[in-house]
C-alpha cells in the first residue's frame, strides 16, 4: 500500500499539468486566390480582320493603237502624268513611209480632178452653143465626178494614215499616277497590248482577300474600319463596295474592295491596310467563359463572390446558347455580380478568396 501512494500522486499531478496546458493552435483558414469578372449584359460581336492594300478605285491600262518597236519610254512607276503627256514612242518609219505614199496618191488624185474639172467646164460652154453632143458632155461630167470622189477617198486615206503615224506616240488623256510598266524599250508590241497601268485620282479603296470559309462574314454596303500600317492610331471609315463572285484560281480567295469614306492626304497608293468588320451575333445577355462553370447535383453552378466578405457562394444557373468558349446565362445571375472564372474546382462554400485581378 505504501508503494502505490507515490504512483497515485504522480498520476494526479500529471493530470493537473495536462489540464492546465494550452490547447493546440487553430489552423488559419485558407485564402484561395482566384480570377473573377463582373458580369454584364452585353451583345455578342464577331470581329473579322483582313489584310490588304490601298489602290485607286479607277485604274486603266494604256496600250498603243498600232503595233511596232518601242524606241522610247519616259514614264516611270509613281510618276504623276497630265493629259497630253507622251509616255512611250514607237518606231514610226514604216507608218511614215505609208503616209508619204498616201500624200502622193492624194496629189495625183487632185491633179486628175483639176484636169477633169477643166474639161467639164469647157464642155458646159460648148453645150450651150450646141457644139458638143449630149453624150460627150455626160461622159466628161462623169469623169469629173469620179475624179472628185477619188480625191475625197485619197483625203480620207491620208487622214487615217496620219492618225496611224500619230498613234506611235502613247499619250494619256487623263491625269493620274503610273502604277505599272509592262513593256520596255526595244520590245515589239502589238496593237492593244497593255504597256502601262494608270491609276486615276479620286476615290481610294482597300483591296482585301477573303478566304472561302469566311465568305459570308462580309456584305456589300457594310460599314467597316480601315487602319494603315503606317498610321496605326488612325481609324478610317470604310464601306464594302464589291465582293468578287468567283474565287481566284490560284489563291482560292475572293477579292473584296472597301472604299474609303473619309480619306486624307496620308492615305497613299500601295500602303498596307487592315480592314476590320464587326457583326452582332446575338442580343445583349450575360455571358461567362466555360471555365466559370462547375457541376453540382447534376446542375450547372457558378461561384458568386460576396463583395463585402470576399467569400464565395455556390449558385445554380440556367444556361442558354453556347458561342465558342462562352455560354449565355439565361437565369441565376444579375448584372453587376462578380463570378469566379478560374480556380473554381478548388473552392467550397463560404471560403475566403483573394482576387488576382485586384478588383474591388
Amino acid at each position: 500500500m505504501k508503494n502505490t501512494l507515490p504512483v497515485i500522486f504522480f498520476i494526479a499531478a500529471l493530470t493537473v499539468l495536462v489540464a492546465c496546458s494550452p490547447g493546440p493552435a487553430e489552423t488559419p483558414p485558407v485564402v484561395r486566390p482566384v480570377k473573377s469578372m463582373v458580369v454584364a449584359a452585353e451583345p455578342l460581336d464577331q470581329v473579322s480582320q483582313y489584310a490588304g492594300e490601298v489602290q485607286a478605285r479607277y485604274e486603266i491600262t494604256l496600250a498603243f493603237r498600232v503595233g511596232g518597236k518601242i524606241t522610247e519610254r519616259s514614264a516611270e512607276i509613281g510618276q504623276q502624268v497630265q493629259p497630253g503627256d507622251v509616255l512611250m514612242q514607237l518606231d514610226a518609219g514604216d507608218l511614215a513611209l505609208n503616209e508619204q505614199a498616201l500624200r502622193a496618191q492624194l496629189a495625183a488624185a487632185q491633179a486628175d480632178l483639176n484636169q477633169a474639172r477643166a474639161k467639164f467646164n469647157r464642155a458646159k460652154a460648148l453645150l450651150g452653143r450646141n457644139l458638143i453632143s449630149r453624150n460627150d458632155f455626160d461622159t466628161l461630167q462623169g469623169a469629173y465626178e469620179t475624179a472628185e470622189a477619188r480625191v475625197q477617198q485619197a483625203q480620207s486615206q491620208l487622214s487615217g494614215g496620219a492618225r496611224q503615224t500619230g498613234y506611235t506616240q502613247l499619250q494619256t488623256d487623263q491625269a493620274g499616277v503610273i502604277t505599272g510598266v509592262q513593256a520596255e524599250v526595244g520590245q515589239i508590241v502589238t496593237a492593244g497590248q497593255p504597256v502601262l497601268n494608270l491609276a486615276l485620282p479620286g476615290e481610294k479603296e482597300a483591296v482585301i482577300s477573303v478566304p472561302e470559309n469566311r465568305y459570308n462574314e462580309l456584305r456589300v454596303g457594310e460599314t467597316v474600319e480601315i487602319r494603315l500600317w503606317s498610321a496605326p492610331g488612325q481609324i478610317y471609315q470604310g464601306q464594302v463596295r464589291e465582293i468578287a463572285p468567283l474565287a481566284d484560281p490560284l489563291t482560292r480567295t475572293y477579292a473584296a474592295k472597301v472604299s474609303f469614306v473619309d480619306p486624307d492626304s496620308s492615305v497613299k497608293l500601295g500602303m498596307t491596310a487592315s480592314v476590320q468588320a464587326r457583326r452582332q451575333l446575338a442580343l445583349p445577355a450575360i455571358r461567362l467563359p466555360l471555365t466559370a462553370l462547375i457541376e453540382h447535383d447534376g446542375q450547372p453552378t457558378v461561384w458568386v463572390v460576396d463583395p463585402k466578405s470576399l467569400k464565395v457562394i455556390r449558385r445554380k444557373v440556367e444556361l442558354g446558347p453556347f458561342h465558342n468558349d462562352q455560354v449565355t446565362v439565361a437565369r441565376g445571375l444579375a448584372p453587376g455580380e462578380r463570378v469566379v472564372t478560374a480556380g473554381v474546382h478548388k473552392l467550397y462554400p463560404d471560403q475566403q478568396i483573394r482576387l488576382l485581378d485586384h478588383a474591388l
